[in-house]
């Protein structure tokens, strides 16, 4: 297995990304979903922010 290093800029722009298909998505419950991995990958956005200034 390869390990890859996310920054929370990535981490911020996959959220995005997701958003962003997101709003396309006919099917709601597909919309939940997705809304659900953004705001997984904003907490990791965030989270990895914290770390890079300590």
């Amino acid at each position: 297995m390869e390990h890859q290093t996310v920054t929370a800029a990535q981490a911020a722009a996959r959220a995005a990304e997701v958003l962003e298909r997101a709003d396309c998505e006919p099917n709601p419950h597909m919309v939940e979903a997705k809304v659900r991995i953004a705001d997984g990958w904003t907490e990791l956005a965030t989270a990895l922010a914290e770390m890079e200034q300590a």
